[in-house]
């Protein structure tokens, strides 16, 4: 699809507003319902498509006064669950339509696996979604909110839904305000909450998340600035800086190297390139099938996460690398820590080292990656 076809297509879908916070409780679905409110003493047509107030009195309130498009029903295995009904949103056709969590994963049985395809087909109908969103369970930070916090981070969503947000509002609250409504049980049952103090909630956790969040948030205005002012972004010379990972056939952790890649180019609001070259070895009709299969689902993953993939061919990777870093305006790359001792790197060369020569002011990061260790908590 060229350029102009995607703009005509974007103009027939709804809009899409998040409201984005740093952790439960700091006020994301209780901002929606206001604004809901809002728009509907404005006159827009304004429905909840699927609200979770959590037993909080404060946002049951803001529920009251608000058409609702009921919940579908799905019996698992004797237990009733609730999920949003897409279909009936889209007959009912209104101005607006309210998601809450973004990241939800749908009941088994369900047409999507994840609430988020939901809303893209809400969306894809022309309806107006306005929707919220933790920070942790963007896909390019879930992996260091595991490592920083020690809790999994089981329900993600490609980066590349929040990128398709018109607007990112982040609801931010004060650690100790926060903290001080967990103690008071407005959002977890007291023997939740005391555990959630000690654990997730920890100063040093809350720290971590608030920081991702005002970075994400920080990041989105600054794309949104870009494309209203229409500044290029792909050749020589242009403001915006690009980034790239640079993907082997088989890196350590490629999941580590490319979620690090897309962090830096969101903080920085540039396009992220995850290139892989292509050695004659590596021919599709010689490249052993295992080493096939992990290599495009790491190409896969690029994209789930809003990254460019680039598949390059050439003998010579270093340059290879080094002449589309020029050609994209790259200045910064990405590499995995070599697996090759310091001896071997010096009898067998370095490609690292090459680019660093080849490619003139492009800062390259060395990622040291580690293996996931087991037996961490999951939320």
């Amino acid at each position: 699809m060229d350029d102009f076809s995607e703009i005509l297509a974007r103009k027939r879908q709804g809009s899409l507003k998040v409201y984005l916070g740093y952790a439960a409780g700091v006020g994301k679905t209780y901002a929606m319902l206001q604004e809901a409110h809002r728009l509907a003493r404005e006159g827009l047509d304004v429905v909840i498509g699927y609200v979770e107030p959590h037993d909080r009195a404060d946002t049951l309130a803001l529920v009251e006064g608000l058409e609702q498009v009921a919940p579908r029903k799905v019996a698992i295995a004797g237990s009733d669950f609730t999920e949003m009904d897409v279909p009936g949103i889209i007959a009912r056709r209104p101005q607006v339509v309210l998601v809450d969590e973004l990241a939800h994963t749908n009941a088994a049985g369900s047409e999507n696996g994840k609430r988020y395809q939901d809303v893209l087909k809400v969306l894809e109908a022309g309806i107006n979604v306005i929707t919220t969103l933790n920070v942790q369970h963007l896909e390019s930070v879930a992996e260091r909110v595991e490592s920083v916090a020690g809790v999994r981070v089981q329900e993600r969503l490609p980066d590349a839904i929040l990128r398709r947000a018109d607007q990112v509002v982040n609801v931010d609250l004060t650690k100790e305000d926060l903290r001080e409504r967990l103690r008071q049980g407005r959002i977890y049952a007291p023997e939740q909450a005391e555990r959630a103090l000690g654990g997730f909630f920890s100063y040093r956790n809350l720290s971590f998340l608030r920081e991702l969040c005002l970075r994400e948030a920080s990041g989105d205005q600054v794309r949104k600035i870009e494309e209203q002012e229409h500044f290029p972004r792909h050749s020589a010379g242009d403001v915006i800086e690009g980034v790239m990972v640079a993907l082997s056939s088989s890196p350590t952790d490629a999941e580590t190297l490319i979620r690090r890649g897309v962090r830096i180019a969101h903080q920085m609001g540039s396009p992220c390139y995850v290139v892989y070259v292509q050695r004659p070895s590596e021919n599709p009709t010689r490249i052993d099938s295992g080493l096939q299969r992990v290599l495009q689902g790491n190409l896969r993953l690029a994209t789930q996460l809003g990254a460019e993939v680039v598949q390059l061919a050439g003998g010579d990777i270093a340059e290879t690398l080094a002449n589309f870093a020029s050609e994209r305006n790259v200045r910064h790359a990405v590499f995995g820590k070599s697996r090759l001792s310091p001896l071997l790197e010096r009898v067998r060369g370095s490609f690292i080292l090459e680019f660093l020569h080849d490619a003139v002011g492009v800062d390259v990061h060395i990622v040291n990656t580690t293996p996931r260790q087991p037996g961490q908590e999951r939320a």
